[in-house]
């Protein structure tokens, strides 16, 4: 198949950085060689790209890099391509992922991934959070503000400090601005004092801390055509006497990593209210479901479903795969396979060999 595969911008500039070298030194693909002489951080960016483009080489495939920009459209339109692969998250998509993702549909090209509506929902927390409970599952309480004129609407007095001040654009949570704590009333209206003098308007999202466990539940595959399953649950854990304001600041990779028994009930529990969740948001092909654990209740709380997740091999759910013996080659392939058996598209080389032996082992 021909696959057009959707990067970040930054990737794609290193990338372009990388193929002048390849052209200066002869060389027709990256080789270890040449990622060693990139700086440290350039090649700590880039190499899970080299292992995903072997990935999708491995099983056929010819594929094309493009960036999310103005000129997307025109170059899926005259392209040609078979499948779309999209890697690139919101902060590649000016904090409006589900835009970009319905140029894919108008363009009338197959695409792994969820719909437009389904990112939309998904990425708009204050829904994603409206609709659970109206489907009677349960999330952190939470209340959205529209600050407008520099005034302050009034806080519900039910929600439990502390709170967690996130700040939105076209209902997307802004990573770049930094979530706030307010373990008081007095706290938070200073946060908004604050945040009221910089912006004429926005939204603003309280919601009440979990303070516990977070456990990340990967989820592939479809209801249409009866094949969802899920990979091992993870954990990150915390060093002990972790301060709340500290634990907001860590970064994953500093932390240990656990994998969770597929028979815990815990994990059993989660994997029915995602399941739920993934098909009434209509998600396709992949997510994640974050899902928080109340220490003191041991209430299982569900944050978000992410249909955006990372599938670069550093990501949660290849870690998922391997941790089970999926080789990273494999799992990214077997999503593809999943987009390919929605379309009901016609099942070639490879790709038939592996529906062949996972079909074997289902029974």
């Amino acid at each position: 198949m021909f696959i057009a595969v959707i990067i970040d911008e930054k990737l794609w500039e290193i990338k372009k950085t990388i193929d002048k070298k390849n052209q200066k030194e002869h060389k027709s693909e990256i080789d270890n060689e040449l990622l060693e002489k990139l700086p440290d951080d350039q090649r700590q960016i880039i190499s899970p790209l080299v292992i995903l483009q072997q990935a999708l080489e491995e099983y056929d495939n010819q594929i094309e890099y493009l960036i999310p920009n103005e000129n997307l459209p025109s170059l899926l339109q005259i392209g040609k391509f078979d499948l779309i692969f999209n890697t690139a998250g919101k902060s590649a998509t000016q904090n409006l992922p589900a835009h970009y993702i319905a140029l894919f549909d108008l363009v009338h090209v197959p695409f792994i991934g969820s719909p437009m509506d389904s990112v939309s929902i998904c990425k708009n927390k204050a829904l994603f959070k409206s609709i659970l409970q109206l489907n009677f599952i349960a999330t952190p309480r939470f209340q959205m503000l529209k600050i407008q004129g520099g005034k302050l609407p009034p806080i519900d007095r039910k929600l439990k400090y502390p709170l967690l001040v996130k700040f939105f654009y076209e209902g997307i949570h802004q990573d770049e601005v930094t979530d706030q704590l307010a373990p008081n009333p007095k706290a938070l209206s200073e946060i908004l004092t604050t945040f009221t003098k910089k912006v004429k308007f926005s939204y603003v999202m309280i919601e009440e801390v979990i303070q516990g466990r977070k456990i990340y539940l990967p989820i592939i595959g479809n209801d249409l055509t009866d094949n969802i399953q899920f990979l091992p649950a993870l954990e990150y854990l915390l060093p002990e006497n972790t301060s709340l304001e500290d634990s907001l600041k860590l970064q994953y990779k500093d932390l240990n990593l656990k994998f969770l028994e597929m028979t815990e009930p815990l994990i059993k529990r989660a994997r029915k209210v995602a399941h739920k969740a993934y098909n009434f948001c209509n998600c396709r092909d992949f997510a994640m479901a974050v899902f928080l654990v109340d220490e003191k209740t041991q209430n299982l709380l569900l944050h978000e479903i992410n249909p955006l997740t990372s599938l670069l091999p550093d990501g949660k759910s290849a870690l998922a795969a391997n941790h089970i013996g999926i080789e990273y080659s494999d799992f990214l392939n077997d999503i593809i396979l999943n987009a390919l058996l929605r379309y009901d598209l016609k099942i070639r080389g490879k790709y038939s060999k592996r529906l062949k032996i996972i079909r074997k082992i289902s029974d």
